[in-house]
């Protein structure tokens, strides 16, 4: 039986994220999960993030994100 892999982040972004995307590189058997009550992303700035309920599909983030500042979020590397 394969070893099976958990990050946990209280908003389950960023670095939880970053290490998730690593391992499934690494062909491990990875899921991810939060602690908090929503996943939080940076914003604009540091005291307005960019809110998501946990199950909201990432198509559904990226195309927010794409629609309030292309610019900003790929220039942050939020978005490629």
């Amino acid at each position: 039986m394969p070893w099976k892999y958990a990050t946990v982040c209280s908003s389950n972004m960023n670095r939880s994220m970053e290490a998730h995307n690593q391992m499934l590189k690494q062909g491990l058997c990875v899921r991810s999960f939060g602690t908090g009550t929503t996943v939080r992303l940076p914003g604009p700035s540091e005291s307005r993030p960019n809110v998501y309920e946990f199950g909201t599909p990432y198509a559904d983030i990226l195309a927010d994100l794409k629609s309030k500042d292309v610019h900003l979020y790929t220039s942050n590397g939020l978005i490629k």
